[in-house]
């Protein structure tokens, strides 16, 4: 994989001190930030619980004034003599005898009764205006309170110390407290223009109204009961949290039904998406959930916290941008990686000096092998002094080096000898054996043309056969493939001189080859093996020489077009050539059915594994041996 070893170990130094960086700071980072997280969304869930606690108090609040009206005897019965018409009866709800309870008409004396009325009237507001003053009280629990009656009256206290009239269409609150009694309404945060009056700042322009019905003592609704305060101290907590809150977060207040109390302006889309998060929730209990929030309008990844009241009917929603509360995060990261880059880049520089202190002897060694002749060897010109590397393996590793190659020159030169001699003996006793094969099958063809009195062929026959034995004779074990092919067409003319016709044949060989050396006899032998198994079919007999050349190899092939390799003989054949390549011996071969391993085995011993020799049938009949080797270049 590595081209050098200084490489590799450079690499692998480099590569433990970066994964173990990589390992820390990517643990570090995800234990850090699931750490940050958690404690954000503790600290929201524990912001929301306070808040929504906050916000329950102040709604009970305006509840506990709102049942200290509705409890209050005195406020029932002078606001219902405060409403009734002049005949002491109450438009809708009471009669006389409860009207005449908080007004005696011995208070009045001699006056006339319009006047009586008057100052029935203004009697009954100012003992009704004591007592809401009373239960508002001196920290003025709410800012205003607001006494209803059904015949479209109304009387407040607190700012507003007036009677009013108003519609019914301005008063729908009535129609549904009649409709869902007993209980409680709470409104949402609404411009409220006469409230306003009285508070200087624009946090006074909203209002939070609590509506309840005012009962007598029979049960029965004599009007509606209304507390306000201001919205912007009911919300305190949740403008606190938006304005101090540690991760620079975001508090929505929804109602029950999705919509938005606070903050008062918002954006639409935000709220729609909080609505949508609320409406599957059960409105029946308490409740909260925290969980990931994508923002709709910015797209930022968000933590959001949410709770729900079931007394109130209004959800908190509480949120914290990730990139705000992971930023001191980011930056500690970033400090962290300076000093680990710092710190890294140190032990990539230790790691190169150990690579190099390591790799330097085994450098001089490799060049020094690199370098290595045959020449030189024992010629102590390679490395004769001391390596004093600083390490003892190296240093005995050189050592033994430079003994080594004054032992080498002598067994080598052993070994060389005794290779060329060994391969010499082989190529000559394949020679040997073929030479007694190819003469036998020849004078086995002259004995049948004698005994035929074939004369004229039978001369031409002995002329050939003195060319073959001529050319198998002689010394050399390897000759042009111009001699070979001659040889071998001598050869099948000496067997067209026997089969006349029956018997043709085509070579054709590139010019340019015919000058390559090749190893004797093997194509001969494969031109009588074609006519051998050819004529278990009847002729005529067809053999084909083909010769290629390649950048590297040279290759001839020679077909012919009978019935080709039995399937057991070929797969027997194709097993001993197997075998072949793992002995070293030659194999006992017989005369008959030799020439294919004999051709085998010098192609072997000769081009080694640049050898080429295939055995196979023809689709369209018959069988095909192809050999060749290497190109012997000048």
């Amino acid at each position: 994989m590595f081209k050098s070893m200084k490489t590799a170990l450079f690499l692998t130094y480099s590569s433990i001190i970066l994964i173990v960086f990589a390992i820390f700071v990517l643990f570090f980072n995800a234990w850090s930030t699931r750490q940050l997280r958690g404690q954000a969304m503790s600290t929201l869930e524990s912001f929301g619980v306070s808040i929504q606690d906050q916000l329950v108090q102040q709604i009970e609040q305006l509840n506990g004034v709102s049942l200290n009206v509705m409890y209050s005897n005195l406020v029932k019965s002078r606001f219902a003599s405060y409403m009734s018409d002049g005949s002491g009866q109450e438009t809708d709800s009471t009669d006389g005898e409860d009207a005449s309870k908080g007004a005696p008409s011995s208070d009045y004396g001699s006056a006339s009764a319009e006047q009586q009325e008057r100052i029935r009237q203004n009697d009954d507001a100012k003992v009704l205006t004591d007592a809401l003053t009373a239960i508002i009280g001196p920290s003025r629990l709410v800012e205003q309170i607001y006494l209803y009656s059904f015949n479209g009256r109304y009387y407040g206290t607190g700012f507003d110390n007036r009677e009013h009239v108003y519609k019914k269409e301005d008063t729908p609150f009535i129609d549904q407290l009649l409709q869902q009694q007993p209980g409680k309404l709470v409104s949402d945060p609404k411009l409220d223009l006469q409230l306003s009056k009285y508070y200087s700042s624009a946090a006074g322009r909203y209002s939070i109204s609590l509506y309840r019905l005012l009962y007598d003592e029979y049960n029965v609704p004599i009007g509606a009961i209304e507390v306000k305060q201001y919205a912007y101290r009911v919300l305190a907590s949740a403008a606190d949290f938006e304005s101090n809150n540690p991760y620079r977060g975001h508090i929505y207040v929804l109602n029950r039904d999705g919509g938005t109390l606070y903050p008062f302006e918002h954006d639409d889309k935000r709220s729609e998406a909080f609505s949508s998060l609320i409406a599957p929730l059960d409105k029946d209990a308490d409740a909260y959930r925290s969980f990931p929030f994508k923002d709709p309008v910015t797209g930022e990844k968000q933590l959001l916290s949410l709770h729900y009241s079931a007394s109130t009917g209004w959800y908190t929603i509480l949120t914290t941008s990730e990139r705000d509360l992971f930023r001191p995060l980011k930056k500690f990261t970033f400090q962290l990686f300076g000093t680990a880059f710092v710190l890294l880049a140190l032990g990539i520089g230790l790691s190169f000096y150990a690579a190099n202190k390591i790799t330097f002897p085994i450098y001089r060694i490799r060049r020094a092998v690199r370098n290595f002749s045959f020449e030189h060897i024992g010629s102590n010109i390679i490395a004769q002094q001391k390596m004093k590397s600083g390490f003892i393996e190296l240093d005995e590793l050189h050592d033994a080096f430079q003994r080594m190659s004054e032992r080498l020159k002598q067994s080598l030169d052993h070994l060389l000898l005794a290779e060329a001699q060994s391969l010499q003996s082989q190529l000559n006793a394949l020679q040997t054996q073929m030479n007694p094969h190819y003469l036998y099958n020849t004078l086995t063809n002259l004995q049948e043309m004698a005994e035929q009195r074939m004369n004229e062929p039978l001369i031409a026959m002995i002329e050939h056969m003195s060319d073959g034995l001529r050319y198998i004779t002689s010394k050399e074990r390897q000759a042009p493939l111009r001699d070979e092919l001659t040889h071998t067409v001598n050869y099948l003319e000496i067997n067209k001189v026997r089969f006349g016709d029956k018997l043709t044949y085509r070579v054709a060989v590139p010019e340019e080859m015919l000058a390559q050396t090749v190893p004797k006899l093997v194509v001969q032998p494969l031109a009588e093996n074609s006519i051998k198994f050819g004529m278990s079919q009847a002729p005529p007999w067809r053999i084909d020489i083909i010769g290629t050349l390649s950048a590297a190899n040279w290759q001839i092939e020679v077909r012919d077009y009978g019935s080709g390799f039995e399937p057991d003989k070929l797969a027997q054949l194709q097993e001993r050539l197997a075998s072949l390549e793992t002995s070293s011996n030659l194999p006992a071969l017989e005369l008959n059915g030799m020439g294919l391993l004999n051709i085998y085995l010098r192609l072997k011993l000769i081009y080694g594994e640049n050898r080429i020799f295939e055995i196979r049938n023809l689709p369209e009949g018959g069988a095909s041996v192809r050999i060749g080797g290497l190109l012997h270049k000048e």
